[in-house]
């Protein structure tokens, strides 16, 4: 006889986020799991758009303020509410893939008691997509830096892994399990983390969760086993480049004004791999054959954005370094919509 399925708390921060919501939540009361079951959490930072109508459509179960008005405050918010047994971290543009997605992500949990959390294995590569947001389906990553320093944690048409961190793996029926060491994770942790609530719970001891750092406490705590099931999550992360400059700034932004409070050993372990992306990216040819790659791996037009990108990234980054001498603030959300 199988284990009883687990409860889900669903955990979702918005602030305008009307453009996708619709879908992402149509996509978890889509599921073959027990609608008593599942419980959807979200953290509003005063979206004056549609969102909360949408919210009230799809009857969610509670809807929280979230006064700190970021992702982070918003999870340590919800990871503190949540009531179930499992909580899954989607953000307001994920999509669930198939109507037996929950299912398939518990069965980890269920047979091994020591796995702590699961994630999707790749990201989906939609057809319908724009190229750009096709582009970073097909790489695995949100930020091409994590490409050259290969914590990634989505499976790369680039490289054809998953991620270039060092760990054992064992194949499963339907996901295998990945064996982490401390101080080289992958950035995992968001986009459908599904953990444990207590052991989320641990690591929730301020006014922000910083996701992938919380892996990295859990991993140093001893829990080292991660499943990566084989299905995949939807991301609507930037249809064009100007959406893409808005979360590359938000990204580096509020990186550089918290980063005193971040556990991901971003600059201690990386400083090679940041001066082969600024070389890599200046010289141009690096990054046209790294596009070969990826062109005859998976024949899609959308690799012709992995220069732009890479440039866009660089000159970004250098700004925001250049601009926080004079300006220390996190990234203003006035005005932010997805």
């Amino acid at each position: 006889m199988s284990a009883p399925l687990p409860g889900i708390s669903v955990l979702i921060p918005t602030l305008n986020a009307e453009r996708y919501l619709d879908e992402c939540l149509r996509s978890v009361r889509d599921q073959d799991y027990p609608a008593n079951l599942i419980e959807i959490l979200v953290a509003d930072a005063g979206s004056t758009d549609s969102t909360l109508e949408i919210l009230r459509r799809h009857g969610v179960d509670r809807i929280i303020g979230n006064p700190g008005l970021s992702g982070e405050s918003a999870r340590a918010i919800l990871n503190r509410l949540a009531s179930r047994e499992l909580i899954l971290s989607i953000d307001s543009d994920n999509y669930l893939v198939g109507s037996d997605w929950l299912r398939r992500m518990v069965k980890p949990l269920q047979e091994d008691a020591t796995v702590f959390a699961c994630e999707p294995l790749r990201w989906d590569v939609a057809a319908q997509d724009p190229p750009l947001n096709r582009y970073f389906a097909l790489t695995g990553v949100n930020d091409p830096v994590s490409l050259f320093m290969g914590n990634y944690g989505r499976f790369s048409y680039l490289t054809g892994r998953w991620t270039e961190m060092p760990h054992a793996e064992a194949m499963k029926d339907g996901y295998r399990v990945a064996e982490l060491r401390p101080g080289l994770v992958p950035t995992m942790g968001a986009n459908g983390y599904l953990a444990r609530t207590e052991l989320v719970r641990r690591v929730t001891t301020s006014d922000r969760y910083f996701d992938i750092d919380a892996v990295v406490q859990l991993v140093a705590m001893g829990h080292r086993r991660i499943a990566k099931v084989d299905v995949a999550i939807g991301h609507h992360f930037a249809a064009n480049l100007s959406a893409l400059n808005r979360k590359i700034r938000r990204r580096i932004e509020d990186f550089l004004f918290y980063r005193r409070e971040r556990r991901y050993p971003w600059l201690k372990s990386g400083q090679l791999s940041l001066l082969r992306f600024c070389v890599y990216t200046m010289l141009v040819i690096p990054l046209v054959w790294q596009t070969a790659g990826g062109w005859m791996r998976k024949r899609d037009s959308a690799w012709l954005y992995h220069v732009p990108v890479c440039w866009l990234t660089l000159v970004l980054y250098a700004r925001a370094v250049l601009m926080f001498q004079v300006r220390r603030a996190p990234h203003s959300r006035v005005g932010w919509r997805h």
